[in-house]
């Protein structure tokens, strides 16, 4: 049928059809033409239990704020925390970044520290791994606690956390600013920790220049279930030389390579990547001496991995630290 069809339908008729109609066929047909829209909208308006209200409310948080507008205010007042639902509104409107959205269920009332299943996301943490700065600053402002870790273990992360995976200087700027803690500490330790984990060089300048503490002792493993072998935690320099048993990790760094590839450990080179963070986190008063004790305590089973004498293991190391050190002057 043709829009112009429809203008012609004497308007009686169509409101003698419409309390037949179901309510998805009474919405499609007021979208034919605005003369039906406005026709038929009291009789759809009518409809609208809070049950399907609340419904409404959850499909319009990513993209609809005049819809939002309308299901909060009277007649229908739908409360912007709806029990009942799987995801509040504010957390789709946080993680879809709609900031009309997310600022109207945040003005009626929406709580910004609502948790959301077993991981307790926050509006906040949606926010941050979608990178809607704008959001962010409207969640901070209207109360989202800045430093509330999210995730399956009981360590967590916080959003600054995950920030510094993914080396988001704007946005670790914006919660620094906001208070967050950058020695407040998570499944990686600090945001440090963090950083160097996911090698986020310019993150980990950041955050040294900060005053990061760089001598910070951090896990090695999210979780110990499955009897990961000794160490379970180091200093941050143990970390950038991956000097976790090869056996312990899905696909290690530091592979000796295939019957093509190198055969003896010592003639893979510190990569350039490590040498640079070994250096900077040196140079911002990480301990060398603590690591050495570290290694020393497991060089057996280090050195075995590595298929070479403890003495030998303990040269490329001192081969490793060497290069390092050298470069400490560029840095300072």
């Amino acid at each position: 049928m043709s829009k112009d069809y429809f203008e012609d339908v004497p308007p009686e008729l169509i409101l003698v059809l419409a309390p037949s109609l179901s309510t998805a066929s009474l919405n499609a047909l007021g979208q034919t033409c605005d003369r039906l829209h406005k026709m038929l909208q009291p009789e759809l308006e009518s409809r609208i239990t809070p049950e399907l209200a609340r419904d409404l409310l959850v499909w319009a948080a990513p993209s609809k704020p005049h819809i939002i507008a309308k299901l909060l205010a009277p007649p229908h007042s739908v409360p912007p925390n709806p029990p009942g639902v799987w995801k509040s509104p504010l957390h789709i409107a946080a993680e879809a970044g709609n900031l009309e959205t997310t600022r109207l269920l945040l003005a009626a009332g929406a709580d910004p520290a609502a948790d959301w299943e077993q991981d307790w996301y926050q509006p906040l943490h949606l926010a941050a791994e979608k990178k809607h700065i704008d959001v962010i600053k409207l969640l901070l402002d209207n109360g989202a606690p800045v430093d509330l870790g999210y995730g399956c273990d009981e360590r967590r992360k916080t959003a600054l956390h995950y920030a510094c995976t993914i080396g988001h200087l704007d946005m670790m700027q914006l919660l620094i600013e906001r208070g967050a803690n950058i020695e407040n500490r998570g499944h990686f330790g600090t945001a440090l920790g963090f950083a160097v984990h996911y090698h986020q060089r310019e993150a980990i300048k950041f955050l040294l220049d900060r005053g990061a503490d760089a001598s910070v002792i951090v896990p090695l493993f999210i979780l110990l279930e499955g009897g990961p072998p000794l160490p379970h935690e180091a200093n941050l320099l143990y970390v950038v030389l991956d000097l976790r048993h090869p056996s312990s990790l899905p696909y290690p760094r530091r592979v000796r390579g295939g019957t093509s590839g190198p055969t003896k450990w010592e003639e893979l080179p510190l990569e350039q990547s490590q040498r640079e963070l070994m250096t900077l986190l040196l140079a911002h008063g990480a301990s060398k001496e603590n690591t050495m004790q570290t290694i020393l305590r497991h060089v057996g089973a280090l050195a075995k991995e590595a298929e070479c004498t403890e003495e030998e293991y303990l040269d490329i190391i001192a081969g490793m630290f060497k290069e390092a050190e050298d470069a400490i002057p560029d840095v300072q």
